[in-house]
């Protein structure tokens, strides 16, 4: 009897701890240990097919670490990463792939030509630069064919690099891309829709989404504005709307999640552009500066670049969301 007792009580237990692991739908929980003293102003973020998340520090030193969290919300490894030309690495954008390692862009000093596209070996922290000459790489999306395609927030430039490093080619250029406002970080977050049939680009400076239909051959079509800020503060009757539009996504149903830094919230447009809901934690889970988010099912993780006040909140924020996240690699 007592045993029978002791064994409904663990079933119980293991049953409330399980779904205590899993953050409530719409509200902002923090994720894991603050970065501040390892990672600090964490801005990139991805994700490997077991769940662990590699967060990128935006550092300006001589060195820059990736911390990689577990599930279960541990830092089980720091890699290291060393600077190119600049002397000094800030990383920003990340793409995990299976199969290659992870993708990782260095800002550097945001001179042009110091600016580095690099591969890193998760398992032995071997580190190759596969394109240099950016200014500001920011953020890196994958087409089917593996091809990556890279933003510069000072150039206005997206620029196509094979998936070896083979090549590198301008691909779109556009003075919509680049921005007079402040952050003055123009083209920034990058995404593909669900058919890959257009590329979304976010204006961080400009608080605009834009984006390029893709054509048969590959290249890019006529950029076109496909959400501004501005516009939808005047006709949701609201504020902030993309103010500092940063990382993006898309969710299965075609609903873009963006990283509106500068109104520390995620915002989420639908197909039809209009914002459909807002996220932002409150008290010590409040977001500062959210950065990059990267999905895993109906789970959205977040980087805090906690960029204004030093870096005091440089965490990983999560939460569950509607509906999964469209894969990143088709």
């Amino acid at each position: 009897m007592h045993r029978r007792l002791l064994l409904s009580l663990v079933a119980f237990a293991l049953i409330r701890g399980s779904a205590a692991a899993k953050p409530a739908q719409g509200v902002v929980q923090n994720f894991g240990p603050n970065l501040k003293a390892i990672c600090p102003n964490p801005e990139g973020i991805a994700i490997d097919p077991r769940g662990n998340l590699y967060a990128a520090a935006f550092s300006f030193s001589q060195t820059a670490n990736i911390c990689v969290l577990s599930p279960d919300q541990r830092i089980i490894d720091v890699i290291p990463v060393g600077p190119g030309p600049a002397g000094i690495t800030a990383l920003l954008g990340e793409l995990y792939e299976p199969g290659q390692g992870l993708y990782v862009v260095d800002f550097a000093n945001g001179i042009a030509g110091n600016g580095r596209l690099l591969k890193v070996d998760p398992a032995t922290h071997a580190v190759a630069t596969l394109a240099t000459g950016f200014a500001a790489a920011n953020a890196i999306a994958q087409d089917r064919h593996r091809n990556l395609f890279v933003s510069d927030s000072f150039l206005g430039t997206i620029t196509k690099v094979a998936p070896d490093g083979s090549s590198a080619t301008l691909w779109a250029k556009d003075v919509r891309l680049t921005t007079k406002g402040t952050p003055p970080f123009g083209a920034n977050g990058l995404a593909f829709d669900r058919n890959q049939r257009l590329l979304y680009v976010a204006n961080t400076g400009d608080s605009t989404v834009l984006r390029y239909p893709v054509l048969p051959d590959g290249s890019a079509g006529t950029l076109e504005v496909f959400a501004r800020g501005a516009d939808l503060d005047v006709a949701q009757d609201t504020k902030q709307s993309l103010h500092g539009a940063d990382g993006i996504q898309f969710d299965v149903h075609g609903n873009l999640y963006v990283c509106a830094n500068q109104a520390n919230e995620i915002q989420v447009l639908s197909p039809d552009a209009e914002i459909i809901a807002r996220y932002a934690g409150v008290g010590p889970t409040a977001l500062d500066f959210p950065a990059s988010l990267v999905f895993r099912g109906r789970t959205l993780y977040l980087t805090n670049l906690s960029l204004s006040d030093g870096g005091v909140n440089s965490k990983l924020s999560v939460l569950r969301v509607p509906f999964p996240g469209l894969p990143l690699r088709p």
